[in-house]
């Protein structure tokens, strides 16, 4: 019987929590949580509220949450794309991390399909097969953090955030970039990912 493991986060601009107890499955509801105070006030909300949050190191047959080091948003997979989002947002939020050929993967729970990219260098969840384009090298930084690698013709390049608009809406999408670009370093949440 596969159990479910509650997550909650806090939303900073309400007095709601947002309880997710499986990938697809999330509920608000009040929550009383005590007044805090901010010793550092260049320190902003969402870098506050995942202060208590330490990296995890990946590592096949776990299951993270990816979270951009400088704005604290999450790789969500969402109406068939793959964006940076709040945590607790709509789409798919969890990745279970994979190995094959000694190359790292992730995998949406959900469709079972990998993160990857496509021809233009966007980030796209798209395949079920963990090969070339869905290999990831995830590379430590001294200073906290871990880079995205993926093989692009014989080269290294990392993962980084791009704004896209579509529609008339800007969403902060997930793309190979340069190393001069920012948004290039991410954090990684093990959490509990129940079994179906």
């Amino acid at each position: 019987m596969a159990q479910a493991y509650p997550i909650i986060f806090d939303n900073v601009d309400s007095e709601t929590s947002t309880v997710c107890t499986s990938p697809t499955i999330c509920t608000t509801s009040p929550i009383c949580t005590p007044p805090t105070t901010n010793s550092n006030p260049t320190t902003s909300k969402d870098q506050q509220k995942w202060e208590s949050f330490q990296s995890s190191i990946p590592w096949p047959g776990r299951t993270f949450i990816i979270r951009s080091h400088d704005t604290g948003q999450v790789i969500t997979f969402l109406d068939g794309e793959i964006i940076l989002d709040k945590p607790g947002g709509f789409g798919t939020f969890r990745w279970r991390c994979v190995e094959r050929r000694g190359w790292l993967g992730f995998r949406d729970p959900v469709s079972a399909r990998y993160m990857g990219y496509d021809s233009r260098g966007w980030i796209r969840c798209a395949v079920d097969k963990h090969n070339d384009w869905e290999y990831i090298c995830v590379r430590k930084r001294p200073e906290g953090g871990y880079v995205l690698l993926v093989l692009v013709e014989n080269k290294l390049l990392p993962m980084g955030v791009c704004s896209q608009e579509t529609g008339g809406v800007v969403r902060q999408r997930v793309k190979i970039r340069d190393w001069n670009s920012e948004g290039i370093v991410w954090d990684f949440i093990e959490v509990p990912c129940p079994t179906v």
